[in-house]
């Protein structure tokens, strides 16, 4: 698992993990809940028991990536040429 640092255009930084979620694994919708991601957490509640838990067992790979991508879409932009090198290898900018 890698750290990303993000800034926006006030100058605010962001340190955000990439990879694997295992706050994710192991807290489940609870993490969504306290990332003020709101769409996600109605997700969990809803499908997850839909699919006997295995649409959270998924999330853990993917809920890193949707929070960083969050992120990028509220005006953060990586703050280094390395960072926007590791976003382009996790696929998560072009």
């Amino acid at each position: 698992m890698a750290n990303v640092h993000l800034k926006n255009n006030v100058g605010v930084p962001k340190t955000l993990k990439v990879g694997f979620s295992w706050t994710t694994f192991f807290f489940g919708g609870w993490v969504a809940m306290f990332r003020g991601q709101w769409g996600e957490v109605a997700k969990w509640f809803f499908l997850n028991p839909i699919t006997l838990g295995i649409w959270g067992i998924v999330q853990c790979w993917t809920a890193n990536k949707k929070t960083v991508i969050y992120h990028l879409e509220k005006g953060y932009e990586p703050a280094t040429e390395t960072d926007r090198t590791l976003l382009k290898q996790k696929s998560i900018i072009a």
